[in-house]
């Protein structure tokens, strides 16, 4: 048989082989969307056990041939544990590749709306995208880039420029204050503050933790479940925080709790660069005599050592109690109390 003969015929083979795989590729894709879709009715139902709730108007499927894209319109998703939360959002995408079904995409098509129950705090989000992967037994990794955030509530007036998260959930919900229910690492640029403090403006540059969130929220008003959670000997274990305000930087760790009024309380041990802008903020809020600035600055430039930076810097246990931020023994500012009504 003439090689050119021989040639067409294994290009024509492969051609139909190729044509079949590609048709039964499409019915595929077709068969596990329409599975798919089906199956959203059951996946939310089961969910809710679980305490998060997915409802929307309507849905549409689509994505061919290399994701599975569901386009919900007026949804609203809400969690109950490990912190309660609720989103709602006019039109949000959600999609996966076809060889990875545990991991899944989203991004929002229009202003997100998240909230704490009652409205205690909440954030209008102008964009926001990210990943969930879960997997059964396994814990929940969700990470999320969110831009232009404004604040209501307890938030109202701030206002952040860029956002990420990275947040790992267990599979199982803590049985202890010993348990942890969420970990967290955010990072938080270009935060404007509702008033300028003199000296520093209003806008922190950067903002950057890593903690766990030890112990249950339990279902219900925030109040309530806030004052379960303390009672319970619930904290939260900042491993690693770092913020940079003008030419203060302050790098922290520790464990923060709420006190009997449900005010944030507890105590870090905290490096701080640029110590002269932290006396410059005690006298700012009245904390400290103008008088007395000079003798403190330079008390503290005898004790700043060169920090991990190379600048110099103090190291210093950062309190907070009595609705007041310490300094050692010195208080340096007023804390805000928080309503949770």
């Amino acid at each position: 048989m003439p090689l050119a003969s021989t040639l067409r015929r294994a290009g024509l083979t492969l051609g139909i082989l190729l044509l079949l795989a590609c048709a039964g590729y499409g019915v595929y894709w077709h068969v596990m969307a329409q599975r798919l879709e089906d199956g959203l009715g059951p996946w939310a139902a089961a969910r809710r056990a679980e305490g998060y709730t997915l409802v929307w108007d309507k849905v549409a499927v689509g994505g061919f041939p290399l994701r599975f894209r569901f386009r919900f319109s007026d949804a609203h998703i809400a969690a109950a544990r490990p912190l309660p939360i609720g989103i709602t959002v006019s039109s949000l995408d959600i999609w996966a590749h076809p060889w990875n079904l545990h991991h899944w995409h989203f991004n929002t098509r229009d202003v997100a709306q998240v909230s704490a129950p009652l409205g205690a705090v909440g954030f209008a989000l102008d964009h926001a995208d990210g990943s969930a992967q879960f997997d059964e037994g396994r814990p929940l990794i969700l990470d999320l880039g969110v831009s232009g955030a404004r604040g209501s509530g307890v938030a109202a007036g701030v206002t952040i420029g860029t956002a990420s998260a990275h947040l790992e959930v267990p599979a199982d919900p803590p049985k202890s204050h010993r348990d942890t229910a969420l970990s967290a690492v955010m990072e938080l640029g270009a935060v404007t503050l509702p008033q300028s403090v003199p000296g520093f403006g209003d806008t922190v540059g950067h903002l950057t933790f890593s903690a766990d969130l030890k112990g249950g929220l339990p279902p219900g008003a925030l109040k309530p479940a806030l004052a379960a959670w303390r009672d319970s000997g619930g904290t939260l274990e900042l491993r690693y925080f770092r913020l940079r305000w003008g030419g203060l930087l302050i790098d922290a760790n520790g464990t923060l709790a709420l006190d009997g009024g449900l005010q944030p309380e507890g105590a870090l041990s905290a490096e701080i660069t640029g110590q002269d802008a932290a006396v410059d903020l005690a006298v700012s809020t009245g904390a400290l005599q103008p008088a007395d600035a000079v003798l403190a600055k330079a008390v503290l430039g005898l004790l700043a050592k060169p920090g991990r930076n190379g600048d110099k810097a103090i190291t210093v246990p950062l309190t907070l109690q009595r609705d007041r931020l310490f300094l050692g023994g010195a208080a340096i500012a007023s804390l805000p109390r928080i309503d949770w009504e």
